[in-house]
């Protein structure tokens, strides 16, 4: 990987009516880190409610660089803003939601990497997602990660 990124490197996807770029893969940074941009479509954000969720092994970060975003973290919520940073320790549960009726974006990274790949797989556009058991499911086997319904 080039330590340096443009704007016409990273590999783009859409994730429903969010789309993404990884700026940099877990594969590239031995394993340490994966950073992404992302950009979050207004309206209830993963999913209804915050998609609240864990990562027993993966510390997360977000920096809100455009936009307003309730943050759940723990069981508190949060407006976050842009400039406002977020660090996600292992087994903390959070999530989000933009209800702000604008277009949100931010920097997303996973520490370690690599569960960023899964977000490459199961991607909405082009062919589709690869087939497989589905994002959770695969989050929840090969990253200790938990969803709630």
């Amino acid at each position: 990987m080039d330590p340096i990124v443009t704007t016409r490197d990273g590999l783009a996807f859409e994730d429903g009516p969010d789309h993404a770029r990884v700026l940099a893969f877990g594969r590239d940074t031995g394993g340490r880190y994966s950073l992404m941009e992302w950009t979050v479509a207004p309206g209830p954000s993963p999913a209804p409610g915050y998609g609240p969720h864990r990562h027993r092994e993966i510390e997360e970060t977000f920096l809100i660089r455009k936009g307003r975003l309730d943050f759940l973290l723990g069981d508190q919520v949060t407006t976050l803003k842009a400039g406002d940073f977020v660090r996600v320790p292992p087994g903390t549960r959070h999530g989000y939601a933009n209800v702000s009726g604008e277009p949100v974006e931010m920097l997303v990274s996973f520490h370690p990497g690599g569960i960023e790949e899964l977000f490459v797989k199961y991607r909405t556009d082009g062919a589709g997602p690869e087939p497989g058991d589905g994002f959770v499911a695969d989050a929840t086997r090969l990253h200790a990660s938990e969803f709630e319904p």
